[in-house]
């Protein structure tokens, strides 16, 4: 999982979920995405196979569509399944926090998402 932001702990409780049930997963806190670490990233794509990438940010035309971007042209070949991204939904933000729970990930959310990307 690659994660950006107030995401980060979700990501890891999501992977110690996962390690409980036997799954090891590699969680990357990017620290900036300015200037952006690609070689951890492609590193780990390498070494694994499967990337997800997890932020609060819209899906579509956000920053993890950028990453999404950089890891197709420097590492498809590495790939075993497409990349997955999560974020918020394409939505516009209710600024009440049911609203914003509703859209935001959350732990659940990405869980499900790495078991997917896990599966495939």
């Amino acid at each position: 999982m690659i994660t950006y932001g107030n995401t980060t702990h979700m990501c890891l409780e999501a992977a110690e979920k996962l390690s409980k049930e036997g799954k090891s997963v590699e969680v990357i806190d990017l620290r900036s995405l300015i200037p952006l670490d690609k070689e951890t990233i492609l590193n780990s794509i390498k070494r694994i196979g499967k990337v997800m990438v997890v932020h609060e940010d819209k899906v579509h035309s956000g920053f993890g569509a950028e990453i999404t971007s950089v890891i197709m042209e420097e590492a498809f070949e590495y790939l075993d399944c497409p990349v997955k991204r999560v974020g918020s939904s394409f939505t516009p933000v209710g600024f009440h926090r049911s609203f914003e729970r509703m859209i935001l990930p959350n732990t659940e959310k990405i869980y499900n998402a790495a078991k997917e990307v896990l599966a495939y």
